[in-house]
Protein backbone atom coordinates (compact mmCIF):
# COMPACT_ATOMS: atom_id res chain seq x y z
CA UNK A 1 0.00 0.00 0.00
CA UNK A 2 1.17 3.59 -0.69
CA UNK A 3 0.30 6.42 1.36
CA UNK A 4 -0.63 9.49 -0.57
CA UNK A 5 2.82 11.62 -1.64
CA UNK A 6 0.40 14.72 -0.87
CA UNK A 7 -0.42 13.26 2.87
CA UNK A 8 3.42 12.48 3.68
CA UNK A 9 4.57 16.37 2.31
CA UNK A 10 1.56 17.43 4.50
CA UNK A 11 2.74 15.44 7.97
CA UNK A 12 6.34 16.55 7.48
CA UNK A 13 5.27 19.90 7.32
CA UNK A 14 2.80 19.40 10.18
CA UNK A 15 5.46 17.97 12.16
CA UNK A 16 8.54 20.27 11.46
CA UNK A 17 5.81 23.46 12.28
CA UNK A 18 5.13 21.17 15.77
CA UNK A 19 8.86 20.59 16.53
CA UNK A 20 9.44 24.68 15.83
CA UNK A 21 6.60 25.86 18.19
CA UNK A 22 7.13 22.91 20.77
CA UNK A 23 10.94 24.36 20.96
CA UNK A 24 10.34 28.14 21.03
CA UNK A 25 7.54 28.68 23.32
CA UNK A 26 8.95 30.61 26.12
CA UNK A 27 10.03 28.32 29.13
CA UNK A 28 7.43 29.51 31.65
CA UNK A 29 4.21 27.90 29.28
CA UNK A 30 5.78 24.37 29.27
CA UNK A 31 3.93 21.92 31.51
CA UNK A 32 6.11 20.44 34.84
CA UNK A 33 6.35 16.53 33.06
CA UNK A 34 7.50 17.32 29.82
CA UNK A 35 10.13 19.07 31.50
CA UNK A 36 11.32 16.33 33.56
CA UNK A 37 12.13 14.41 30.87
CA UNK A 38 15.70 13.49 29.95
CA UNK A 39 16.46 16.60 27.86
CA UNK A 40 18.60 15.17 25.13
CA UNK A 41 16.73 12.06 24.89
CA UNK A 42 13.26 14.37 24.00
CA UNK A 43 15.46 16.37 21.12
CA UNK A 44 16.51 12.72 19.53
CA UNK A 45 12.98 11.63 19.73
CA UNK A 46 11.40 14.51 17.90
CA UNK A 47 14.10 14.50 14.95
CA UNK A 48 13.68 10.66 14.58
CA UNK A 49 9.69 11.14 12.93
CA UNK A 50 11.25 14.86 11.52
CA UNK A 51 13.64 12.43 9.05
CA UNK A 52 12.13 9.75 8.98
CA UNK A 53 9.15 11.47 7.39
CA UNK A 54 11.06 13.79 5.14
CA UNK A 55 12.90 10.99 3.98
CA UNK A 56 9.23 9.03 3.02
CA UNK A 57 8.65 12.08 1.12
CA UNK A 58 11.39 11.45 -1.61
CA UNK A 59 13.83 13.96 0.20
CA UNK A 60 17.46 12.18 -0.70
CA UNK A 61 19.53 11.22 2.47
CA UNK A 62 22.18 13.68 2.46
CA UNK A 63 19.69 16.29 1.84
CA UNK A 64 17.81 15.08 5.05
CA UNK A 65 20.93 14.91 6.94
CA UNK A 66 21.67 18.56 5.73
CA UNK A 67 18.51 19.54 6.27
CA UNK A 68 18.24 17.86 9.78
CA UNK A 69 21.09 19.71 11.60
CA UNK A 70 20.54 22.67 9.83
CA UNK A 71 17.21 22.73 11.30
CA UNK A 72 18.29 22.19 14.84
CA UNK A 73 20.95 24.82 14.16
CA UNK A 74 18.12 27.26 13.58
CA UNK A 75 15.95 26.18 16.75
CA UNK A 76 19.56 26.63 18.93
CA UNK A 77 19.80 30.09 17.12
CA UNK A 78 16.46 31.16 17.77
CA UNK A 79 16.58 30.23 21.37
CA UNK A 80 19.58 32.30 21.75
CA UNK A 81 18.36 35.59 20.22
CA UNK A 82 14.59 35.19 20.95
CA UNK A 83 13.82 36.70 24.63
CA UNK A 84 11.81 33.30 25.32
CA UNK A 85 13.50 32.11 28.39
CA UNK A 86 15.58 29.40 26.63
CA UNK A 87 19.39 28.41 26.41
CA UNK A 88 21.00 27.65 22.87
CA UNK A 89 22.77 24.34 23.91
CA UNK A 90 25.52 22.21 21.67
CA UNK A 91 24.63 19.44 23.27
CA UNK A 92 20.78 19.84 22.07
CA UNK A 93 22.20 20.35 18.79
CA UNK A 94 24.32 17.01 18.88
CA UNK A 95 20.85 15.47 20.13
CA UNK A 96 18.89 16.74 16.99
CA UNK A 97 21.73 15.72 14.59
CA UNK A 98 21.66 11.96 16.43
CA UNK A 99 17.79 11.69 16.24
CA UNK A 100 18.18 12.62 12.39
CA UNK A 101 20.61 9.93 11.80
CA UNK A 102 18.34 7.59 13.48
CA UNK A 103 15.27 8.25 11.13
CA UNK A 104 17.39 8.53 7.87
CA UNK A 105 18.99 4.58 9.25
CA UNK A 106 14.81 3.81 9.70
CA UNK A 107 13.99 4.71 6.23
CA UNK A 108 17.06 2.90 4.54
CA UNK A 109 15.97 -0.08 6.57
CA UNK A 110 12.77 -0.24 5.23
CA UNK A 111 13.87 0.68 1.59
CA UNK A 112 15.93 -2.74 2.07
CA UNK A 113 13.40 -4.79 3.63
CA UNK A 114 10.89 -3.56 1.42
CA UNK A 115 12.74 -2.36 -1.63
CA UNK A 116 9.67 -1.99 -4.31
CA UNK A 117 7.52 -0.31 -1.73
CA UNK A 118 7.46 3.09 -1.22
CA UNK A 119 6.12 4.82 1.74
Amino acid sequence: MRINPILLRGLAITWTIIILIGCLAPHDEIPGPIISWNDKLMHVAIFVPFSLLWMMTGMRLQTALIIGVLFGALIEGLQYILPINRSCDFEDLVADSIGTLVGVGLALVWYRLFPRQDF
